[in-house]
């Protein structure tokens, strides 16, 4: 393997671990569908934590507690 392959498997490992770490946490990974300034299609990669129905919420809805952008593809 060349110093970048090593890299790149590395790099894919972190984000594999990274995503299983945020799922035990009991958050969730989400992609967005958005366009940009430019008029681009991009998808951005957040995670996300709800407050469901029956804890506190009033009309029933789930509501986002927790919103944070990771990444652009």
């Amino acid at each position: 393997m060349t110093d970048f392959d090593k890299k790149l498997k590395r790099g894919i490992n972190d984000v594999k671990r990274g995503i299983k770490n945020l799922r035990l946490m009991g958050l969730k990974i989400e992609i967005q569908e958005v366009e940009n300034m430019i008029g681009q299609d991009v998808s951005n990669v957040y995670v996300l934590d709800y407050s469901y129905p029956g804890s506190g919420g009033d009309n029933g809805e789930r509501k986002i507690i927790l919103q944070k952008h990771l990444f652009t593809v």
